[in-house]
């Protein structure tokens, strides 16, 4: 009995000291979120206060520490090139590698270093700045808790710090224009024959309808309308490492003033997706690639990588008679 409760007991003292080294999220007005830093892309930024979670804008995102730990003292040495104006990975040792943010997941952090995406363990990583911001000084640590009053009163709740958030599933991405070459990694453009036209950047959203799994995006329909053609070719800009057939693209079903993904009526649990011809066109480290899309029906779609819920959208209307 004496075993089990000391197991209990160090256990216990494992899940308290968890939650004193949180992750530090330092935003540009220098404000700081603590929590548990979940996920995050190239867009925003997933985690955890309590027992609630919130997304932030990574542009609005001055730096983010790691469990609470500082980098080593020292002379770090600093790879990936200029660190001006740069993220910047900050490793346990000290040593800081520059490049691009690209993601975070449970496991890792990826940068874009000389294009090409490196991955670094999350336990390996004291921190990273953007923009060539430097590391604000390591917030303190907090005291040890103490037990409440024996009256039986309840301590009152720390104040939590306000979180600059937007709302999920929200469109972020400005009317279309016309460009000549990709100017974001990652993004997906169509591509009419004379420019590029970004998609609509939007955030699907995890839903459950009892035993039923879809995704969900916020208005009936994108604002990017496509007409109607025997094919359809969109651009995307990827680093060496990531492959493009990590996009999906998904036909969508407009429900109650939204879109979401449909299911499979032979497969449980999948969801329909068109079939994409994809064409590599080598341009040193960067790749670009065209995706090919075939007699695709009127209707909405959504371009999405496996690696986010990042959606770029967009719509094919009926063609013009004559046309």
């Amino acid at each position: 009995m004496r075993r089990i409760l000391l197991i209990v007991c160090w256990q216990f003292g494992l899940l308290a000291g968890s939650r004193l080294f949180a992750d530090v999220v330092v935003l540009n007005d220098g404000r700081q979120v603590s929590g548990s830093v979940e996920s995050g892309n190239t867009q925003e930024l997933h985690i955890k206060v309590g027992d609630q979670s919130q997304t932030i804008d990574v542009h609005l995102v001055q730096a983010i520490q790691f469990g609470g730990s500082a980098p080593a003292a020292g002379g770090p040495t600093l790879k990936g090139g200029t660190a001006e104006h740069a993220d910047t990975l900050i490793l346990q040792d000290g040593t800081q590698v520059a490049g691009r943010w690209w993601a975070l997941d449970a496991n890792h952090i990826h940068l874009l270093v000389n294009n090409q995406l490196q991955h670094y363990p999350r336990h390996d990583v004291s921190a990273v700045t953007f923009g060539g911001a430097s590391l604000p000084p390591s917030p303190p640590r907090p005291a040890p808790s103490t037990p409440p009053p024996a009256t039986g009163s309840s301590p009152v709740p720390p104040r939590q710090t306000p979180v600059l958030t937007h709302p999920s599933g929200s469109a972020q991405t400005p009317a279309p224009r016309g460009l000549s070459q990709p100017e974001e990694i990652g993004m997906v453009y169509f591509w009419n024959g004379k420019v590029l036209i970004p998609l609509e950047r939007n955030q699907a959203v995890e839903r459950r309808s009892g035993s039923t799994q879809y995704w969900e995006m916020a208005a009936p329909q994108s604002r990017v309308r496509l007409s109607e053609a025997s094919s359809l070719v969109f651009i995307l800009r990827l680093p060496q490492g990531v492959d493009p057939a990590s996009y999906s693209l998904f036909p969508l079903v407009t429900v109650n003033g939204s879109r979401r993904t449909r299911l499979q009526r032979d497969r449980r649990g999948g969801l329909v997706t068109w079939p994409v011809d994809i064409e590599k066109n080598d341009e040193s480290s960067l790749i670009t690639y065209a995706l090919t899309v075939r007699d695709l029906p009127t209707g909405e779609y959504s371009f999405s990588p496996s690696s986010s819920n990042d959606g770029y959208c967009f719509g094919v209307d009926q063609s013009a008679p004559g046309r």
